[in-house]
């Protein structure tokens, strides 16, 4: 169990610098810097993101419920291996890199454990673990940006990262602009498409 836990964390950790910057591979252009995911991805629309990922047999949760005058502006994806990139802006922003709230949407393998979540937590500044609708959650609210210009031009050198794992799955949401209430009335929010949302679709 012990060892366990101490391979999710250094897992995990490793999740923490590579998901808010979305460097999704390790090729390299021809320019020498990382291939970002605009490279390797294109962008679709929301029943294409939702058939692609019955392929998959995988579930796609999207909240039903923002806060401010936040819309989805796009979304990006990579179908193979699935991941996902759903943007949204109050600003009309299709940036990932740069948009107020960011949510990849990958294979997270098996899920950790709410205690697991814990321990980790409990060994980093700024994290805690709950749990909400039974999923384990892990916040940082110090999360790092990363080493891409534009996001750490915008964001500066941190910004809130929460992870929610479902079903396999892990929904990394980065909110730079967002409380962590906000982001935790997100997570209570998300539901399960295609499946009629509790409120407006968004």
């Amino acid at each position: 169990m012990r060892r366990a836990i101490k391979s999710l964390m250094l897992t995990l950790a490793t999740l923490f610098i590579i998901i808010p910057i979305f460097v999704l591979q390790s090729d390299l252009h021809s320019g020498g810097g990382p291939a970002d995911f605009y490279g390797t991805s294109r962008e679709v629309s929301l029943n294409e993101t939702i058939n692609v990922a019955k392929l998959y047999n995988l579930p796609i949760y999207l909240p039903s419920e923002l806060p401010d005058d936040f819309e989805r502006t796009a979304i990006y994806l990579k179908d193979g291996p699935f991941i996902a990139i759903v943007v949204y802006s109050a600003e009309g922003n299709k940036d990932y890199k740069t948009a107020e709230l960011v949510i990849q949407i990958s294979p997270g393998g098996s899920p950790p454990t709410y205690s697991e979540l814990e321990s980790i937590a409990a060994s980093m500044f700024f994290a805690r673990a709950i749990e909400i609708n039974s999923w384990p959650v892990l916040i940082n609210e110090k999360a790092s940006t990363g080493g891409d210009v534009e996001t750490k031009k915008k964001w500066g050198d941190y910004f809130l990262l929460v992870t929610v794992y479902i079903e396999g799955l892990s929904f990394s949401m980065t909110c730079p602009t967002l409380t962590t209430n906000e982001a935790i009335l997100i997570v209570e929010n998300l539901y399960l498409l295609p499946n009629e949302p509790p409120t407006n679709t968004i």
